[in-house]
């Protein structure tokens, strides 16, 4: 396919995508829960398990081409072991979405702050607070939605704290 098909068919797909209704992609409340897998490594620590987490939130779509939502929440990253050895870790988290939204399809990157508590069998009790980022897609019909995503929290004497969700949303 030669650059000038290549560049005229992208551009098409583009602003067909911009220019599907957004009828799902309304300003409003929107609650939601979620399930997925998350890692903890901390030192020789490396372990994984099921996470949960609930959310509230409430988007806008002020701007042509972007929405923005601000969410509330809080997850629990279960309490992965290895060797005898345990991590617990859940938090209260407030976010920040950037959302480009395509037809029925959410494509998304957020930011925020989890405030955090940890008990190990290996350390001593902790908590405080430190941001975290992620990724998403998600896919609406009507009020319901579900998502993707990617995140990665920032834990203060904690190598890495990941997380692999799915999550289901019903916006009011």
């Amino acid at each position: 396919m030669n650059r000038k098909l290549f560049v005229t068919f992208a551009a098409a797909v583009l602003f067909g995508a911009i220019s599907i209704p957004q009828a799902n992609a309304a300003s409003g409340l929107y609650l939601g829960a979620g399930v997925g897998d998350s890692t903890i490594k901390d030192g020789s620590f490396d372990s994984s398990d099921t996470a949960y987490k609930a959310f509230v939130g409430y988007r806008f779509n002020m701007i042509p081409i972007i929405d923005l939502a601000v969410e509330g929440g809080y997850t629990d990253f279960g309490k992965p072991s290895q060797n005898n050895a345990t991590f617990k870790l859940n938090g209260y988290n407030a976010a920040g979405l950037l959302i480009f939204p395509l037809g029925p399809i959410d494509l998304y990157g957020k930011v925020g702050l989890l405030s955090w508590k940890a008990d190990s069998n290996f350390g001593a009790s902790q908590s405080g607070t430190d941001p975290f980022y992620g990724v998403g897609a998600g896919f609406n019909i009507w009020k319901i939605g579900v998502r993707a995503e990617y995140e990665r929290y920032q834990i203060k004497d904690v190598d890495r704290v990941e997380m692999v969700s799915i999550s289901a949303l019903f916006r009011f």
